[in-house]
C-alpha cells in the first residue's frame, strides 16, 4: 500500500496540531473526521499532518497530553507491547514521539511510551537515542527510566556514547547514573577521544573525578598528547592533582616533544609550572630548575619550535570535538550554542568543509527558530 500523502498544514491541519498541543482531545477527534472526509482512515489523516518533521503525536507527547498520547496510540495507531512502533510506522520516522516527550521532560508520557512498545534505542538526529538527549539535558529521573526499560548505556552515535555527552554538556549527576549501569568509561568516539579527554575539553572538573573514580585511563590520549599534556595546553590548573593522582606521566612528551611543564611554560602560566616542577624528571638543557628557570629555559627555544604550544597543533582533534560539540546542540534544538560551537571549530581548521556546511545549516535553523517565536 502505498503511503499516506504528507501535505502542508492548511486550517485544518494547523488546527488538529493546536488541538495535540493543548490536549483537546474531543476538538482532536473533530478535526481528526473531518480531515479524514469520511474515508474511513483517520490514522493516514492523522500521520499525514506534519510542521518541521513532526506530527500531532510528536506534538502532544511533548507538551504531556497524555490522554491525547493514548488515544493515538492505542485506538489511531493501535500501538501495544506486543505490537509496537515499527521501523517502517511512517508517524514514528522521523523524530520518534519518545524523543519529543524526553526532550520536554515529561516523567509520565515518556514511562506511557515505553510501555507501549517505544523502543529507548531508535535513533533520531545525529544517530542519538532518547538516552543521549536525556542525559545532554541532565533529566536524571528520565536517565534512569530508560535504563530500566533496557536502554543501550553503550549506544554510539555520531557524537559518542551517552557517557561522552554527559563529560561534554557538564551533565555529572547523569554521568554518575550511566557509571553506576556498568558504561564504558574508555570508550573511544572514532578514535579520537576518550571521555575524560572530552570533559577536559569541556573543563569539567566534576565529571572528571567520576570517570578517574571509575578507572577511567589517564595515559590514553590522541596519538602522543595525553590527558596531562591536554590539561596544560588548556591550563586546566585545578585538574592537575587528580590526574597526577591517578598515575598520570607527567614525564610523557607530545608529537612535538614537549612536556606538560614545558607547555604550561610556553604559556607563561607560572602556577601550572609550580605544580608540575615537583613531578617531574630534571630537564637536560635546564640549569635552574625552578620556576623562573624553567620559564626562562622555554623563552630560549626557536619560535618554530615554540607553536607547538598551539592547542591547533598539540591537540589536531579538537575541530572533530568542537563538531560533536554543535551537532549536540543541534540536537536539543539549541542553534545559538550549536552556532558558537561550529564556529570555533571552523577557526581551528577553516578549510574543514563539514563544519563550514554544518554551521550555515546551524544559522539557517537559528533563524527559522527566531522567526518562529517571533511569529504572532
Amino acid at each position: 500500500m502505498a503511503p499516506p500523502r504528507t501535505y502542508g498544514p492548511g486550517a485544518l491541519q494547523r488546527r488538529l496540531l493546536q488541538a495535540a498541543a493543548d490536549g483537546d482531545l474531543r476538538a482532536f477527534k473533530r478535526i481528526a473526521t473531518a480531515l479524514d472526509g469520511g474515508k474511513g482512515r483517520i490514522r493516514d489523516a492523522v500521520e499525514a499532518v506534519r510542521e518541521r518533521g513532526a506530527g500531532a503525536l510528536h506534538v502532544a507527547a511533548s507538551r504531556g497530553r497524555m490522554l491525547l498520547c493514548a488515544y493515538m496510540v492505542e485506538e489511531i495507531f493501535r500501538w501495544t507491547s506486543a505490537l509496537p512502533m515499527s521501523q517502517e510506522d511512517s508517524v514514528a520516522r522521523c523524530n520518534v514521539p519518545l524523543s519529543h516527550a524526553v526532550r520536554a521532560g515529561n516523567v509520565d508520557t515518556v514511562r506511557y511510551l515505553l510501555g507501549h512498545g517505544a523502543d529507548p534505542d531508535k535513533p533520531v538526529g545525529f544517530g542519538c537515542t532518547s538516552i543521549h538527549i536525556a542525559v545532554a539535558e541532565g533529566k536524571c529521573e528520565i536517565v534512569e527510566l530508560l535504563l530500566s526499560k533496557g536502554a543501550d548505556v553503550n549506544f554510539f552515535s555520531e557524537i559518542g556514547t551517552p557517557l561522552h555527552v554527559a563529560a561534554m554538556e557538564n551533565q555529572d549527576a547523569a554521568m554518575k547514573i550511566l557509571l553506576d549501569h556498568g558504561t564504558d568509561c574508555n570508550n573511544e568516539c572514532f578514535a579520537l577521544l576518550t571521555p575524560l579527554l572530552t570533559a577536559l575539553k569541556a573543563r569539567s572538573l566534576n565529571c572528571v573525578k567520576f570517570l578517574i573514580k571509575a578507572s577511567a585511563d589517564v595515559t590514553k590520549g590522541v596519538g602522543k598528547a595525553t590527558p596531562l599534556i591536554f590539561a596544560a595546553s588548556e591550563g586546566l590548573t585545578d585538574f592537575y592533582e587528580y590526574l597526577l593522582e591517578a598515575g598520570a606521566d607527567p614525564d610523557a612528551t607530545s608529537d612535538d616533544g614537549f612536556r606538560p611543564i614545558e607547555i604550561a611554560a610556553l604559556e607563561n602560566r607560572w602556577k601550572d609550572v609550580e605544580i608540575l616542577l615537583p613531578v617531574t624528571s630534571r630537564i637536560p638543557s635546564v640549569h635552574d630548575r625552578s620556576v623562573d628557570g624553567i620559564l626562562n629555559y622555554v623563552k630560549s627555544i626557536p619560535t618554530d619550535k615554540a607553536i607547538a604550544s598551539d592547542p591547533q597543533i598539540i591537540l589536531p582533534y579538537w575541530p572533530k570535538a568542537w563538531y560533536r560539540q554543535g551537532a549536540a546542540h543541534m540536537l536539543l534544538k539549541d542553534y545559538g550554542k550549536a552556532c558558537d560551537a561550529f564556529l570555533d571549530g571552523l577557526k581551528l581548521d577553516p578549510s574543514n568543509v563539514e563544519m563550514e556546511n554544518a554551521l550555515r545549516e546551524a544559522l539557517n535553523s537559528l533563524k527559522i527558530s527566531r522567526a518562529g517565536n517571533m511569529a504572532p
